[in-house]
């Protein structure tokens, strides 16, 4: 099925007249003060009637050596409704796998999973009637980009569901800024602000550490600027009391560009 998706990702890309976004890689590093800890490549691509996500996340730098760990996200949205979420990772010397499947007569998304070895913490539960009309972790950034086009504000509130955690998402307007490069031939210029709140609803894990916080004590910013003529995320930031943790978007001759 993977391979299906994939194949038709690239047909559609190659052969759709025009995008709302554009299909080409992102590359994204994600740091933690000054240490680097992921690399990320994310595709985006939107031909109106198809919705497709391509993501590829990896441990780097101190990230690796805290954690080895990969992760392939492909999600597709067809025409007619139906939806796709499939994603594998691998950390140490552990791997899982998962498919959530929404169809547009049914509510409630189908997930099959797999992981090699059982967790050593508990989830907490999901309600089984909060999974309905649930969308995928990707459709507000497709539905943000658009509406920016056309009202220049960010805002929405999403029920998200990526076949373990459900969550509420809000997103509200922080209004127009000019960002700096803060490494060379990085993204600048002008940028929207969104502001991101979470509310938890299950599927988070219940493991109490010296390290585990409530979402009181997060706050998440994510910055859209315009690449290549579409609104795309160019920053994200994820601030608690032990740190920022961003996501940059990296100089690459094909995102950066055309700003």
């Amino acid at each position: 099925m993977q391979m299906i998706h994939k194949g038709l990702a690239v047909v559609l890309m190659l052969s759709s007249p025009s995008f709302a976004f554009d299909g080409q890689p992102l590359h994204y590093e994600i740091d933690w003060g000054p240490v680097t800890l992921a690399d990320a490549t994310v595709q985006l691509l939107d031909s109106g009637d198809v919705r497709s996500v391509n993501a590829d996340i990896a441990s780097r730098g101190v990230g690796a050596w805290l954690s080895d760990f990969q992760s392939t996200l492909e999600i597709l949205r067809t025409g007619d409704g139906v939806q796709v979420l499939n994603g594998d990772s691998t950390w140490g010397d552990t791997l899982s796998n998962i498919t959530v499947l929404w169809q547009p007569f049914d509510p409630k998304p189908t997930v099959d999973f797999y992981r090699s070895k059982p967790r050593d913490y508990e989830l907490t539960p999901v309600p089984e009637e909060s999974i309905a009309n649930t969308i995928d972790p990707f459709t507000p950034v497709f539905e943000i980009g658009r509406q920016l086009e056309e009202t220049k504000r960010c805002e929405g509130s999403y029920r998200i569901f990526d076949g373990i955690r459900r969550y509420d998402l809000a997103i509200t307007d922080g209004g127009s800024v000019t960002l700096q490069p803060d490494k060379p031939g990085n993204f600048s210029g002008q940028a929207y602000r969104c502001e991101i709140t979470v509310a938890r609803i299950g599927g988070f894990s219940t493991k109490k550490s010296w390290f585990r916080i409530g979402e009181s004590e997060i706050t998440r910013t994510l910055y859209l600027g315009k690449i290549r003529g579409h609104w795309l995320p160019v920053r994200f930031e994820i601030s608690a009391p032990l740190g920022v943790a961003v996501a940059r978007l990296m100089a690459d001759s094909r995102t950066v560009a055309s700003q």
